[in-house]
């Protein structure tokens, strides 16, 4: 696996279980690179969300949004174990966030690592110090530059691959993590491997890059496999002068709180600009207008997070706090923060740490460059979105800027350009979708009442049959009596039966047409039953949206409502559908049997009325014979009467 990571090509860090997956599009909706995300639909007509690994920034938003448990990750846990176990010398640097991840239990997890071989571990809080020195020093430098904060690797991701225009402001400051590494390295010494215990997925593009630390081993793994193994944490001892090896950091602590690096600075240099943001619901579309913002009005440093909790709130923590819980956790973390700093403070107010940086590390040892990785990307004319439209049966300009949310993207015209792509289907649009649902009712009830009509015909069939069958009785009886006059009488009662055979083989064709009606029936309400499972996840959507959107969301809230309505009421005549379709399926069932019963009995009656014929042929007009034939025709037409009886029920 060591090797995959870091020889291979590109690995699949985000995995989908497809099984697994509802098309929900609650991924869509958290993914700041709209294109990572492909909706495609699978051999059995349901939808699935799959991913773009070259598009993908690894932020994991996915993930926490997955209600399903179809999104999950990969990391290093497995190779640094093995490694660990064959005697490799390896060095733990652990993030600051592990204090929340395993709240009371982080020295333990740390005590556990080193009793199964690890040499050094180390605070990444230090590196946080060091981020912080480096960004000053490099600020007095070039006091006119505009940075973008660089902490965040899924933020780092974003730039390089979706706004390479956004390169010029990146914090050229190595990430917290990659400072502990180097000064690990370039002033320790070390010439082992360095494994991070990190709360991020996307940290693993960072350390392929830079090849300074070789395992990203994620907090959420290894609390999953302390449980599977039966690690009880907080049975182990640990020893009451252990913290780090080295420095522990100070306020750098707080980096992975929101805001974390703009408190560090404002510590050092108040009277800096600095402006945060957090979450993939905020943050990109912010970097999107920092973009488009003039110079002048733009903060020193715009100190941004992937995650709304920060790294706190990070996608592999492996925990699930509510807010105030955090908060209350971070509020200590920044309290035992404040303490050391006042400890490392002279009383003229010099920082001693600062100052042996100043003395000890190299500010070039920090900087890091940026390559531009822009993912391609299919441009669309406004013809072909305008196709799109129309594949979505978007023809009003009130259709087109619809604007639900419920198929994951911010407007219709999104949806629109995302079709056009190839990277969605029009089944994922809830409009298309109603309109879907209403033709097909229309086709229903036209199938339902193709079904009645057909009905009605085969009653009217079975109405002339019967009097045909009148006819051939009245005959047969009044041969049987007074004897045939002539064997033009007995072609009378054969004309007669070839009628009957004619009206038979329409009996026969209709039931086979109510059949087929039936049949088409069945398979559109299943249709609209698919269809109307799909509008009331796209309901739901539109609803999480509504409610993301608050008051400003009201439209959404009756849009969600009346998808929901129409869901149900879809569902409703599904319901009525399908039992009607039992009762016209049980009837035609019924009609089969009689249908087949009178098919012989029919078969019957030609034999017999053929006989009879051939006697009166060859034999006198007053011939025993010809009566006994008329009398057994008598007889089974009154059977071929008892049937028409028994169908004529069935289809009343």
């Amino acid at each position: 696996m060591e090797k995959e990571i870091w020889e291979g090509g590109q690995m699949s860090i985000i995995n989908v279980d497809e099984e697994k997956c509802v098309g929900c599009n609650a991924c869509v909706r958290e993914c700041p690179a709209s294109e990572a995300n492909i909706a495609k639909l699978d051999d059995t007509g349901h939808l699935r969300i799959i991913i773009n690994d070259e598009k993908c920034i690894k932020c994991g938003a996915c993930i926490k949004a997955c209600s399903h448990g179809a999104r999950s990750f990969q990391d290093d846990l497995e190779p640094f174990l093995k490694d660990l176990k064959n005697g490799k010398e390896i060095a733990i640097i652990a993030a600051p966030s592990i204090k929340i991840a395993f709240d009371g239990n982080w020295r333990h997890a740390l005590q556990w690592m080193r009793n199964q071989g690890v040499k050094d571990i180390y605070d990444v809080g230090y590196g946080a110090d060091i981020c912080t020195w480096a960004h000053l020093r490099y600020l007095e430098k070039y006091p006119d530059k505009k940075l973008i904060s660089q902490p965040c690797a899924a933020v780092v991701n974003y730039v390089v691959m979706h706004r390479p225009e956004l390169i010029p402001h990146l914090s050229p400051i190595q990430s917290p993590m990659m400072c502990i590494a180097i000064y690990i390295r370039k002033i320790l010494g070390f010439r082992g491997k360095i494994a991070s215990i990190s709360p991020c997925i996307a940290k693993i593009d960072e350390f392929r890059e830079t090849k300074m630390i070789d395992y990203n081993v994620t907090m959420e793994h290894l609390k999953k496999y302390f449980h599977e193994t039966g690690v009880e944490l907080p049975k182990i001892k640990v020893y009451s002068e252990f913290e780090f090896d080295e420095y522990q950091g100070m306020e750098g602590s707080i980096y992975p709180r929101p805001g974390g690096l703009m408190k560090n600075l404002l510590i050092h240099a108040p009277e800096m600009e600095v402006a945060t943001s957090e979450g993939t619901n905020k943050l990109y579309d912010e970097l999107d207008i920092y973009l488009k913002q003039k110079k002048e009005y733009l903060p020193t440093v715009f100190d941004v997070l992937n995650c709304e909790y920060g790294c706190n709130g990070g996608p592999a923590t492996g925990m699930d706090y509510q807010r105030f819980v955090m908060n209350d956790i971070m509020h200590t973390v920044e309290r035992y923060a404040r303490r050391l700093r006042k400890k490392n403070t002279t009383k003229k107010g010099i920082d001693k740490q600062f100052a042996e940086f100043d003395q000890t590390l190299n500010l070039q040892d920090f900087i890091r460059t940026y390559q531009s990785k822009k993912v391609e990307t299919k441009n669309v004319t406004e013809k072909e979105i305008e196709e799109a439209y129309k594949m979505l049966s978007k023809e009003t300009e009130i259709e087109k800027h619809f604007d639900c949310h419920a198929c994951g993207y911010k407007s219709c015209r999104d949806m629109a350009i995302a079709l056009a792509k190839g990277i969605n289907e029009k089944e994922n649009c809830h409009e298309y979708m109603m309109k879907m649902i209403g033709k097909e009712r229309q086709k229903v009830s036209e199938v339902n009442q193709e079904v009645l009509t057909m009905n009605q015909e085969l009653i009217e069939i079975f109405g002339e049959l019967s009097n045909n069958i009148e006819s051939v009785k009245d005959e047969a009886d009044s041969i049987s009596i007074v004897g045939a006059k002539s064997s033009d009488e007995m072609q009378n009662v054969a004309n007669h039966m070839n009628d009957l055979k004619q009206l038979n083989q329409k009996i026969i064709d209709s039931v086979g047409n109510i059949n087929e009606s039936v049949e088409k029936y069945n398979a559109m309400t299943q249709d609209v039953e698919k269809i109307a499972g799909k509008i009331n996840l796209l309901s739901l959507n539109a609803a999480i949206e509504a409610a993301r959107a608050g008051e400003a969301g009201k439209g959404f809230a009756v849009v969600a409502t009346n998808i929901r309505a129409l869901s149900d009421s879809s569902k409703t005549s599904v319901g009525s559908a399908r039992e009607n379709d039992e009762e016209i399926h049980e009837a035609i069932s019924n009609i089969n049997v009689v249908v087949d019963k009178f098919d012989n009995t029919i078969g019957e009656l030609l034999t017999a009325v053929d006989e009879a014929i051939t006697e009166a042929r060859h034999t006198s007009e007053n011939s025993e014979h010809i009566k006994n034939s008329m009398e057994k025709v008598s007889e089974i037409a009154d059977k071929v009467q008892e049937v028409i009886h028994e169908t004529n029920k069935i289809l009343n």
